[in-house]
């Protein structure tokens, strides 16, 4: 009988977790644009799909916007029109842009497989200021609803000081409350492929956009530049686990706890 137990209570909790899994609703690569001319398997993610800016190489501020499947996912540079270096004196204010870069690193080894994911980034430039970054907007969503989150942020060459690259990420929709922070050392590559994945809750407004704002974070270095700390490489939407899912879990959980300890 406590055999039975066990199977039935571990079936419960798997079936829970796949529930909660499965219920991706959008899941997007940003990718770099210069390695080709449209997306390819050596460039994005295996069940993810592509996202790129518009021309070829040029950092950008425009409104940069792309329509993945039923959604409409949109970048744009924000410019806290601070001084961007840290030791020249006066006021640098030039647009605020965001770029894209592909790295060598990492490769996939081990736990790793989404190499293709994490080895090209879109990231705020250093034109931004010390705390400006980029919003992120994603239409076609269910109106006033709350969604659930995951941010993969990385960049390999990132590595030099200061470390960790940090960054903020708030809702929009809703008085720019906290939804999740970013932070990475661009020189700890990752070994798992949700090394670097950063969750969160957001709402999307009455039109059903969802609307998050990253904001810089991470510390300048002593002389130089702004400190680049907004990076995105993938984004996943899921809807929010029904009640009875997640209580179906929990319960699988507890009762797996209470004769493991019996």
């Amino acid at each position: 009988m406590s055999r039975r137990l066990w199977v039935f209570t571990f079936l419960l909790s798997m079936f829970g977790a796949s529930s909660i899994a499965s219920a991706a609703l959008l899941s997007v690569d940003f990718n770099d644009r210069g390695n080709t001319p449209s997306f390819t398997p050596s460039n994005t993610q295996a069940a993810f799909s592509g996202w790129k800016m518009s021309g070829t190489s040029a950092a950008s501020s425009a409104l940069e916007s792309q329509a993945v499947g039923a959604y409409t996912v949109s970048l744009q540079a924000v410019d806290d029109h601070v001084d961007e270096n840290t030791v020249t004196a006066g006021v640098q204010d030039t647009v605020g842009q965001i770029d894209d870069r592909l790295r060598t690193t990492p490769a996939n080894s081990g736990l790793l497989t989404y190499a293709d994911l994490y080895d090209d980034v879109i990231f705020a430039g250093t034109s931004v200021g010390p705390t400006g970054g980029m919003d992120l907007k994603v239409s076609g969503l269910s109106p006033n609803t709350q969604y659930f989150l995951g941010l993969y942020a990385f960049d390999s060459g990132s590595s030099p000081a200061p470390q960790p690259r940090t960054a903020n990420w708030l809702d929009g929709n809703n008085a720019d409350a906290p939804v999740l922070t970013t932070s990475f050392n661009g020189a700890a590559l990752p070994t798992f492929n949700d090394q670097y994945k950063f969750i969160g809750f957001a709402s999307t407004d009455a039109s059903g956009t969802l609307f998050l704002k990253g904001r810089n974070t991470t510390p300048n270095a002593s002389t130089g530049p702004t400190s680049i700390g907004v990076f995105i490489n993938g984004l996943e939407i899921s809807e929010v686990p029904e009640p009875a899912c997640m209580m179906l879990l929990l319960s699988g959980s507890v009762v797996l706890m209470l004769r493991r300890g019996r």
